[in-house]
């Protein structure tokens, strides 16, 4: 197989893997996926010599300087307090009711334990409460892998 379509698809599978990585691998997936495809490009074009060496240092390079590129925008965009897409497996816990382990906000998550699994818990963004506090009765509002948005239970 040559160089150019190891780095295709090298460039596809990272692409393909996107939908199922946690923040902070995203972006560093993302980064390599571009990197691969355009040092691909470049090879097919003829702009790079068919050499592994130089392939492995460009495609180095790149995914550096693409990875500093995306980083910050791409974190803005987990964090802006949008709703990313539920995962349909644990999108079922919506609506469930809890009792909070620990103080959280909006900005500041706590840990909780729930359905053997250890959970990161934040306030939803669009809860008008600011923050709660252990021993709360709370909704969750979305479920995320990892993540849980609730709201402080009303009545």
């Amino acid at each position: 197989m040559d160089l150019f379509s190891v780095l295709m698809i090298l460039g596809l599978v990272c692409l393909a893997l996107l939908p199922f990585a946690v923040p902070g691998l995203l972006e560093v997936l993302l980064s390599l996926a571009v990197s691969a495809l355009l040092v691909a490009g470049a090879l097919y074009l003829g702009w790079l010599p068919d050499q592994l060496w130089l392939s492995l240092l460009s495609l180095a390079v790149l995914a550096v300087i693409t990875t500093l590129l995306l980083w910050k925008p791409l974190r803005r965009l987990q964090h802006s307090g949008e709703r990313l897409q539920e995962d349909k497996g644990i999108s079922d816990f919506v609506g469930t009711q809890l009792v909070l382990a620990g103080h959280t906000s909006k900005t500041q998550a706590s840990e909780l334990l729930f359905s053997g699994v250890h959970w990161q818990v934040k306030l939803d963004p669009d809860s008008s409460d600011t923050e709660l506090v252990a021993g709360e009765q709370v909704v969750i509002s979305s479920a995320q892998v990892g993540l849980l948005l609730v709201k402080k239970i009303n009545g």
